[in-house]
């Protein structure tokens, strides 16, 4: 069977055949020593999309590694309930008055607490003592993903369990974007000593432009032109928006496998646009955009700004529009995102409390709009508006929204 495009090309997922190590960095060998010294949680932070579960995955294996979402957890509770489903044994076991255990009705794993019935004795889950029991001193690990996403006094609680579990032979990794990299420290001083971190930088240009070599290399074709070039530099440093702009290419250019014999393919500039274009449609962020920035102040008029396209708007489009400008980031420190806003304007731009007040409104409407996404982020103690998701830096450039007037 022929090599599909699909299948080199992976956003989202492990990339067999598309995995760059960045050796120069030694990312692999320090993550595998950390994950060989006792006692010890491993802190991966780096941009959004940056690779750090990719990396993970690929040192640990696909068969080890435990997966567990910061943002879906309510409770210290949920962190070793997650790791029970998991390992999907079951939730309860009942031995009956005869004697020998049977399986519960729920989906879970044995448990060592008790509970008397008509049937006899059953036993359910018990968090991290039942998880130790499972998996302590092997070489599962558990990667708790998105560890900034959780609140602050879960994080506080949390942190807390993860000392005792790392103590007891669980191996954790904990990953977050960068400048929130340090949280698990922050949720529980104690864990000073305690915790190795790993920073992941945004992929250099060359990093990136190894994906698409290695990946059209794999499907016989050279690609010919400057497409490999803009995909680098509107992939933001992620991988991921990499991989993705690649695959889009192979759709559009209808090279959805290996070819028979080695060929190139130029790619002029209305289908590099083409490309673009369609990759941005891959998601649709229509309504954030389209969210007010606001409410008005009585009897005022919110403050209309002039854009150098010949358009204008508020504030809170003012900021999508820095946020869009080129060249593309995923990540804003606070004075870049006031130089990228006066970039914009033609007339004067907005201050910087109007500016720091919309990210955190924005924020705040995201989290309601898209509650699972974190499509956007603002850090008011770091002063650091993140966009985790590089497909809304897309939608933003090149779906065409913002030159609606």
């Amino acid at each position: 069977m022929s090599l599909k495009a699909h299948d080199v090309f992976v956003p989202g997922a492990y990339p067999q055949y598309t995995y760059v190590p960045r050796e120069s960095e030694g990312l692999e060998g320090t993550l595998k020593d950390s994950l060989n010294t006792p006692g010890q949680i491993i802190s991966l932070s780096g941009p959004s999309k940056s690779g750090k579960t990719v990396l993970v995955e690929r040192v640990v294996g696909r068969d080890l590694l435990i997966p567990i979402s910061g943002a879906s957890l309510r409770s210290p509770e949920d962190v070793w309930n997650r790791v029970l489903d998991w390992i999907d044994v079951p939730n309860t076991t009942t031995r009956g008055k005869t004697g020998g255990w049977s399986l519960g009705a729920d989906v879970g794993i044995k448990g060592e607490a008790k509970r008397e019935t008509e049937s006899g004795e059953v036993r359910e889950r018990s968090g991290l003592n039942q998880v130790v029991h499972e998996i302590g001193n092997s070489d599962f690990v558990v990667l708790l993903d998105d560890f900034h996403y959780m609140n602050r006094d879960i994080q506080v609680e949390v942190a807390k369990t993860l000392k005792e579990a790392v103590r007891l032979g669980i191996k954790i990794v904990t990953a977050a974007v960068s400048h929130r990299g340090d949280d698990v420290v922050r949720a529980n001083p104690e864990l000073r000593g305690r915790v190795r971190t790993i920073d992941l930088r945004y992929w250099t240009r060359d990093q990136l432009r190894q994906i698409a070599d290695v990946g059209f290399g794999h499907l016989n074709t050279i690609m010919g032109g400057s497409a490999c070039e803009e995909f680098t530099a509107e992939s933001a440093g992620s991988p991921q928006l990499m991989q993705l702009l690649c695959l889009q290419a192979c759709f559009v250019l209808d090279l959805r496998e290996k070819r028979m014999l080695p060929h190139r393919i130029d790619v002029d500039e209305n289908t590099l646009k083409k490309i673009l274009v369609q990759t941005s449609a891959s998601t649709d962020f229509r309504s954030l955009v389209e969210l007010d920035a606001g409410p008005r102040t009585r009897g005022t008029e919110r403050k209309t700004y002039q854009f150098k396209d010949g358009s204008g708007g508020d504030v809170y489009r003012v900021v999508l529009k820095a946020l869009a400008s080129s060249p593309p980031r995923l990540s804003f420190p606070y004075q870049e995102l006031l130089d990228r806003a006066a970039q914009v304007c033609t007339s004067e731009p907005p201050v910087g409390s109007s500016v720091t007040g919309t990210c955190l409104h924005m924020s705040k409407l995201a989290q309601e709009k898209f509650p699972t996404e974190r499509a956007i982020d603002w850090d008011e103690q770091k002063q650091v508006f993140d966009v985790p998701d590089p497909h809304l830096l897309f939608y933003l450039r090149w779906s065409g929204r913002l030159f609606e007037v």
